[in-house]
């Protein structure tokens, strides 16, 4: 059998790594490749002059038919330059722009808005005050619908002007929106590369369709659907004043390379990650679904709710076109300016009615949307007879001191702990083996690595992977691609730049800091040039066929740029991941952690799926399993291992309820420390196997289907469907509950089918 074996190197080869490394560390950077970088001031930009409601809304006869598709009608506005869709089953109207007000107020919406810059100064320019009320909006009519060109700028002259032809120092913008309707979809997208600009200005942010559907009008049950998490409902009738009234979601998190932060300096959020890019909005018995299908990666999704200073709820997104950061003092901040997208961006909006007009319906919808442009799989993954416990054993913790580490679960107990629980009739495992390489939870430069010491012999890897086989488990090694550890520092030269030139780096939280004594691990972010050779360099020298697969630790969590060599955005990187992700999955099954969409083709299984959200929950927000509903019968998936939460017991429900499998974190040897009370097996083995029979009763034959209802029928007590006729009641109150004729025990649940 072939093990892992440590790839020889000469010692030239190490001194030169070395003294790469050295240079690297000690050479300054100011700014990455292809960056420019200027002193700035103030960067708020001045919002242009209201010119009307007439131009900022939308009146009904001045809707122009245009085209149809299935039960679609799309119309265009032919005073306000802007589109509408009309439901012909329900008689909906879903307007870009809200109705023209009658009060004088000063509505300010837009079909788009362009933060631009000129010599590090920054103007907000939008289409309806710039280029709608100067007349130079055009209208071409096209085989499937329309589109709108809107060339803006501060003032009407210089917006009458092509921007090539725009004098020196002016600013001018012009960007065409095409509206197609598609298979009874609507498609809304902006092709970058044919944005033209006038002399010396950047495109910095482009905000797209943020009004579309806006109303002040709601009625009670009419929300917002937010990528929150697990996804995330609030309500949009009335003013609400409690915190968080505007919502930021960055579509895969910050980009660690544009110094962003998903917590900002006073603690407050302000880019929550989004795992799928996706959004949407209930208005009484009709609904829409946004999926951003191109673009996604530099996309926020932003949410508005009623307020006394602003009645209009809405959700939409901008995309950041430019990458730019700032650094430094306010009044004399450096403004870095990085690579532009030249690409498309595309969303796609989908339609529901009556039952469908929900988050269920919308889950449908956006799976739907994400088959057909290969972000999911077109088939779903093989689903084994007995359901499977996801089992995260944690081999070795990294110490503080980047070369020793604690043994916590060698080859040989990897086994036992196995044997116990089929003892105990647990038929199934999926084993996700943490720390088992060099740099244990602090993994080095994966093609570098080997086994971490003292986890056993080829012998006993062998042993431990032909019980696997014989049992039908599962058995994942877990891995970095995109990031390396401590023990990799002096490699340096490896690591991925920021925008300021400077080494990319995170922190990576330590859940077995008591063991191990170090709260967290520093982990850097590898350059793009270098992520082909790592993965290929890893597969063709260590890895084993007897291993079920790998589990992808962090490129499913983290998305960055790369400013150590030209052009790898976002976007980019993106791709690059998804490469190596097909790599690891060409000839066995693949987990990814957390579930970023560009990873989830390939996925097998994801863990770690969100499960709650991270704006704090309350009367009028609450999380929601929409991103489960996506999933469920596609990808299986687990949650955080049910032991590591607070309320273990309250935390195995909720992952019933979501139609997770049900999922622990455990170490076979005891630490002597109050870790062992969370993560050793002894305190957890009896209560996860009673679990894991309860589990397989309501969820067993559950796993190809797909959810297809779930809501809160009374406080603490929740109804799940699913398309075999399978219902599961759940009660997480301490008394008995009755619904549909069904008594539901405190703390438990109940299946109907």
């Amino acid at each position: 059998m072939r093990t892992f074996r440590k790839k020889t190197k000469s010692a030239l080869w190490r001194v030169g790594a070395l003294a790469l490394a050295a240079v690297l560390l000690l050479s300054g950077c100011g700014a990455g490749v292809d960056v420019e970088t200027q002193s700035v001031g103030a960067r708020t930009p001045t919002a242009s002059a209201f010119a009307g409601a007439d131009v900022h809304g939308t009146q009904a006869a001045n809707l122009v038919y245009v085209t149809n598709s299935g039960f679609l009608e799309l119309y265009y506005d032919s005073a306000a330059q802007s589109a509408a869709v009309r439901e012909t089953n329900t008689g909906t109207y879903w307007q870009a722009l809200p109705a023209v007000r009658t009060d004088g107020a000063e509505v300010p919406a837009a079909v788009l808005t362009a933060e631009v810059s000129l010599d590090g100064t920054l103007y907000a320019l939008n289409s309806q005050d710039n280029a709608v009320a100067f007349g130079t909006t055009v209208f071409t009519p096209t085989p499937d619908g329309m589109e709108l060109t809107y060339t803006m700028a501060p003032d009407a002259e210089t917006a009458r002007l092509e921007p090539a032809a725009a004098p020196a120092g002016a600013v001018s913008l012009r960007v065409t929106v095409a509206f197609r309707l598609e298979d009874g979809a609507l498609r809304v997208t902006v092709n970058c590369g044919d944005i033209a600009l006038s002399a010396g200005c950047v495109l910095e942010r482009l905000t797209l369709l943020d009004w579309f559907g806006a109303t002040d009008a709601a009625a009670d049950g009419d929300y917002m659907l937010l990528p929150d998490g697990s996804g995330a409902v609030e309500p949009i009738a009335g003013v609400l004043e409690e915190a968080y009234a505007d919502k930021t979601f960055a579509v895969y998190g910050a980009d660690p390379a544009l110094l962003e932060t998903e917590t900002a300096a006073d603690g407050t959020l302000q880019l929550v990650p989004a795992r799928i890019p996706a959004f949407g909005m209930k208005r009484g018995q009709s609904a829409f679904v946004a999926v951003i299908e191109s673009g996604d990666a530099i996309a926020r999704i932003a949410s508005h709710r009623a307020t006394a200073a602003d009645a209009y709820a809405r959700v939409g997104a901008t995309f950041c076109v430019t990458d730019t950061a700032l650094a430094g003092e306010a009044d004399s901040a450096t403004l870095y300016t990085g690579n532009s997208f030249t690409g498309e961006i595309a969303v796609c909006y989908r339609f529901l009615s009556n039952r469908n007009a929900g988050y269920a319906g919308m889950a449908a919808a956006c799976r739907e949307v994400l088959i057909r442009n290969g972000t999911l799989p077109a088939q779903a993954t093989a689903v084994p007879e007995t359901l499977p416990m996801v089992l995260t054993v944690y081999a070795a913790a990294a110490k503080e001191n980047p070369n020793r580490s604690a043994l916590l679960t060698d080859f040989a107990e990897t086994q036992e702990l196995l044997r116990l629980l089929k003892a105990k009739s647990v038929d199934n495992v999926t084993v996700r083996l943490v720390g088992a390489l060099d740099g244990a939870t602090s993994q080095g430069l994966l093609r570098n690595g080997d086994f971490a010491g003292k986890l056993g012999n080829d012998r006993e890897l062998e042993s431990l992977l032909a019980y696997v086989r014989a049992q039908q488990f599962s058995i994942y090694l877990d891995l970095s691609i995109a990031s390396f550890g401590r023990r990799s520092v002096r490699a340096s030269g490896y690591g991925a730049q920021g925008i300021d030139g400077g080494t990319l780096s995170y922190a990576q939280e330590n859940p077995l800091a008591l063991v191990a004594g170090s709260t967290q691990h520093t982990r850097y972010f590898l350059r793009q040039t270098e992520l082909g050779d790592n993965v290929e360099g890893f597969v063709h020298a260590f890895y084993d066929d007897a291993f079920s697969g790998a589990c992808i630790a962090d490129a499913g969590r983290y998305l960055y740029s790369d400013y150590a060599s030209a052009g790898n955005t976002r976007t980019v990187m993106a791709g690059h991941l998804r490469e190596q992700a097909a790599t690891l999955a060409a000839s066995r099954t693949l987990m990814v952690d957390t579930g970023n969409a560009y990873l989830l083709r390939d996925a097998d299984v994801v863990v770690s799926l969100p499960g709650t959200c991270a704006y704090p929950e309350t009367d009028s927000y609450r999380a929601v399993p929409f991103l489960q509903m996506v999933l469920h019968g596609v990808v299986s998936y687990a949650l955080a291992p049910a032991n590591t939460a607070e309320d273990a017991q309250t935390a195995f429900l909720k992952a019933l309820e979501y139609g997770a499998l049900p999922s622990y974190a455990w170490y076979y040897e005891k630490s002597g420390t109050d870790a062992d009370a969370v993560y050793h097996y002894e305190a957890q083995i009896n209560a996860a196997a009673e679990n894991y029979k309860l589990a397989a009763s309501m969820l067993g034959d559950l796993q190809d289907a797909r959810m297809t209802a779930h809501e809160a029928v009374q406080a603490g007590v929740y109804r799940v469907e699913y398309n075999n006729s399978a219902t599961l009641y759940f009660n997480y109150t301490d008394a008995a509950v009755t619904v549909d004729s069904i008594t539901v025990e405190p703390m438990s649940c109940q299946r109907v089918n």
